[in-house]
């Protein structure tokens, strides 16, 4: 049994600290009546210091006690803030009836003492007479104040922790010296000092109580009003999809970039640059796509260097995007009128005898409206590609990002292990191939190095995934070998995979959802066998020929052009 503890009462709960005197305690009042005032102090309790090795702990309804690191850090640095609620036992001993927490993380971080209110014990009558009953009150007593004290208690939101922040930056403190004095992940810091420089994303995610995460990326759109408005109704109707929003509006952004710089460059040289809303814009047509004259033999080429002195010449720009490249611009030569400049399409239109049979009894007007719709369903689907494959792109930015963090981690997935040893068994192209190749991409999204490191199952290089899995533990060595499965058909995926899915890319993107990956609306298309849902961009309306433009550059023209 422990001893009672020294203690050294404080008069803070009694005494107030303004130059005024609480009315109820002012001894020079008429008629104050003394013995009514110590009994008020008694029911208040008495404040004290506490070594909180000598505290016992009484049963708590929080069964599991939750110690992270920074919590504990901060009671070191500033030490147990709020009283922690006490009663002295009959053999003197204080025990513990609210602040279990605060307790535990005391004696964690090695505080000599800390404050304590000591409340004062119900009266003591059923105590002496009916003792079950007066320990059934006492728990019920115990019960009701330890739920209240954490049921009834509202964290601070993001929006608020942003402005305390803010204000903390405001008076000269850095985000470092935040994060240290009040024990808060520099990460989390990082994000909040980032919300605060935006006026915009703190009103908006107070206003809706955004969460951090969603505020800061509508920081980074703060300048753009459409941008927000679209990631705020994200973050509230579709909050798992606002990741790959935010990475579309950041391509976008970057296309958008790309386009301003080579157009600039174009308008130094004299060069005539042919926007979206420019006059022409719905007449342009690609240089591919023309040649000279009708009387040129079909397929003559209509180049940029005899297209020059023509009045309708000029220029349109488009990104293209490579995978090892990454995005780039390119410039796309257009006359703005070719009717009137007296061109002619570049290839000929099939002969009569070539075309498919009309139906039978089809007027001239009736021929006219189905062509019309066979057009239009034409430019819908070559829009859907487009903006598909736009989709896809961003996508795999952000699914990759995911990657990243899962293999982070300190233990795989559940069923993990069920899953490598069934798809080594498979043995998928992709998987072969990776494994022959060495599997850049596992090791770049393990971080153990960057892609192209040089490994191959012929180099006679060491490989650094195995290496790594040598020297782990076997928890490890389970994420390295989902790691290498994963990154195998990643790897195997391309703007192709949404509309011509493999089995074994069917079966990855199942599993990615299974353990928590939030499906882009194009990446749902490779579990579903129907590819034809629009993901239209504006801007994408256009009119593209199969024909006139080379090969794997019809996206780039229908992108400009649109």
């Amino acid at each position: 049994m422990t001893t009672e503890p020294t203690t050294e009462a404080t008069t803070e709960a009694t005494v107030g600290t303004d130059d005024q005197p609480d009315t109820e305690f002012d001894t020079t009042r008429p008629g104050f009546d003394t013995s009514a005032a110590l009994s008020t102090l008694d029911q208040l309790g008495e404040l004290a210091w506490a070594d909180p090795a000598e505290l016992v702990l009484e049963v708590n309804t929080r069964t599991e006690v939750q110690l992270d690191p920074h919590f504990c850090a901060s009671v070191r640095d500033r030490g147990v803030r709020e009283p922690i609620s006490v009663y002295r036992r009959n053999d003197g001993v204080l025990v513990v009836r609210k602040g279990q927490r605060r307790t535990l993380a005391a004696l964690k971080a090695g505080l000599a003492r800390v404050r304590v209110l000591i409340e004062p014990q119900p009266t003591t009558g059923d105590i002496d007479t009916e003792p079950e009953r007066a320990r059934r009150t006492h728990d019920a007593e115990r019960i009701i104040d330890q739920l209240t004290e954490n049921q009834h208690r509202a964290d601070i939101s993001d929006a608020e922790q942003v402005t305390a922040h803010q204000q903390l930056l405001g008076l000269g403190m850095s985000a470092a010296q935040i994060a240290r004095t009040t024990r808060t992940p520099a990460k989390r810091v990082r994000q909040t000092t980032a919300v605060a420089g935006s006026a915009r994303a703190i009103e908006v995610g107070a206003r809706y109580d955004l969460d951090l995460i969603q505020m800061s990326v509508i920081a980074e759109f703060s300048d753009d009003d459409d941008a927000v408005d679209q990631l705020t109704e994200t973050a509230l109707q579709r909050p798992h999809q606002l990741a790959h929003a935010a990475q579309r509006l950041r391509d976008t952004r970057t296309e958008r970039a790309l386009c301003a710089e080579l157009e600039d460059q174009l308008r130094e040289d004299g060069v005539t640059v042919l926007g979206r809303d420019d006059a022409g814009h719905g007449t342009a047509m690609t240089l591919a796509r023309l040649r000279p004259s009708l009387d040129d033999p079909s397929g003559t080429e209509l180049t940029e260097d005899a297209h020059r002195d023509c009045p309708g010449h000029a220029a349109t720009v488009t990104v293209r995007f490579d995978f090892d490249q990454g995005k780039t611009a390119h410039t796309l030569w257009v006359c703005t009128d070719p009717a009137t400049h007296g061109h002619a399409e570049r290839y000929d239109h099939p002969s009569s005898s070539q075309k498919p049979a009309a139906p039978v009894g089809e007027t001239d007007e009736q021929r006219q409206v189905r062509e019309d719709r066979e057009r239009e369903a034409a430019r819908e689907a070559r829009r859907t590609v487009i903006a598909n494959n736009k989709a896809w792109e961003s996508a795999q930015v952000v699914r990759r990002d995911w990657l990243r963090e899962l293999f982070a981690r300190k233990a795989a997935p559940k069923g993990a292990a069920i899953f490598v040893a069934a798809e080594f068994a498979q043995g998928d192209h992709d998987l072969r191939r990776a494994m022959e190749s060495g599997n850049d991409l596992a090791s770049t999204l393990l971080g153990l190095g960057d892609a192209g490191g040089g490994y191959s199952y012929y180099s006679g290089k060491p490989s650094p995934i195995a290496e790594a899995a040598r020297s782990g533990s076997t928890a490890r060595a389970t994420m390295l070998a989902l790691a290498l499965v994963l990154a195998a058909y990643e790897d195997g995926t391309s703007r192709d995979s949404w509309r011509n899915p493999t089995p074994a890319t069917r079966r990855y993107f199942a599993q990615l959802r299974d353990w928590g990956y939030a499906l882009a609306d194009v990446e749902q298309l490779v579990l579903t066998d129907d590819t034809t849902d629009v993901l239209q961009d504006p801007g994408d309306d256009f009119d593209v020929d199969e024909q006139g433009a080379p090969e794997g550059e019809e996206d780039s023209e229908a992108a400009a052009l649109g």
